[in-house]
């Protein structure tokens, strides 16, 4: 029988474990708030995107979250003053999501936190190490997608 360290769904699971931890305690530089990973992620998205409209569906299917989780999410974030929803002109029923300057302000910092992690996730690596994760890990997401 394999060790559960030869497995490479644990191996996965505990590498993603291991910097969620190391990217959340980096975060608390920045708020003190508990779910800033999600909602920097959410941040990041928007912030990205000023030149597009961006829904509540975007980020429904972004995180692959239910509507009601996005919700209390997005609701959170227009209470911090990060986001604001705002009319669209072709639907009265649609809000779009637009970041604030408070919002930009906090994705800057939560990039440089991710950057800080990515860095020290990377170093030893060589590129061409990098180019072999990312084709393996393409692989096994593409094997994981066609289960589904």
């Amino acid at each position: 029988m394999r060790e559960f360290q030869d497995y490479v769904c644990f191996s996965l699971q505990a590498a993603n474990h291991q910097v969620k931890k190391s990217i959340a305690a980096k975060m608390t530089e920045i708020s003190d708030d508990q779910n800033n990973m999600m909602q920097s992620r959410i941040i990041g998205f928007i912030h990205s995107r000023q030149d597009q409209d961006v829904f509540q569906k975007d980020i429904e299917e972004l995180l692959k979250i239910r509507r009601s989780t996005a919700t209390g999410m997005l609701n959170t974030l227009e209470k911090k003053g990060l986001i604001e929803r705002q009319p669209v002109s072709h639907d009265a029923r649609l809000k779009k999501l637009v970041i604030t300057p408070k919002g930009i302000e906090f994705s800057k910092k939560a990039v440089e936190c991710i950057q800080s992690v990515e860095r020290k996730v990377r170093s030893g690596l060589s590129e061409e190490e990098l180019e072999t994760f990312f084709d393996v890990l393409s692989k096994i997401r593409k094997n994981i997608e066609d289960m589904e």
